[in-house]
């Protein structure tokens, strides 16, 4: 398994790992205030930021003389990037056009929905990059070094 291999299942057990966290917190939330300040819990999802740890998970040194990103790489890094804004987009769109459609024109939307986009966004713009890389490398396996 190479490290684009690594770095893309690390990034789907960080956010698998945080989206739990995020519930779990969210749940203590319910039970405790009960179910009306549930969106108190909602700067949790802050905890994202835990992706950032995933670039450094498997760094490795680079060897002198071994080929670390060749041609094959850069194209699966370019078309999952690529895929992951053909999701992005429609997801963003639909993420700021369904609101005027529940509220109205003349409604407004509580501010605590405004992380859950951006948080959304991300983590669909993580997990589809991610499983891009995967698919394209054939999900790992000792042949596809």
């Amino acid at each position: 398994m190479n490290s684009a291999q690594k770095f893309a299942w690390s990034n789907i057990v960080i956010v698998g790992g945080t989206l739990t966290l995020c519930g779990v917190v969210a749940a203590m939330f319910a039970w405790k205030y009960g179910a009306g300040r549930v969106y108190d819990g909602v700067p949790v999802v802050s905890l994202l930021g835990l992706l950032g740890i995933s670039s450094r998970v498997f760094h490795r040194k680079r060897r002198k003389g071994g080929t670390q990103f060749d041609e094959r790489d850069r194209m699966i890094y370019e078309k999952s990037l690529s895929a992951a804004h053909a999701v992005f987009w429609p997801f963003f769109v639909a993420a700021c056009m369904i609101p005027i459609l529940i509220v109205g024109t003349s409604g407004s939307v509580p501010v605590y929905v405004l992380p859950i986009i951006l948080g959304g966004g991300g983590v669909l713009v993580t997990v589809v990059q991610s499983v891009v890389i995967l698919v394209q490398y054939g999900w790992g396996g000792k042949n596809h070094e």
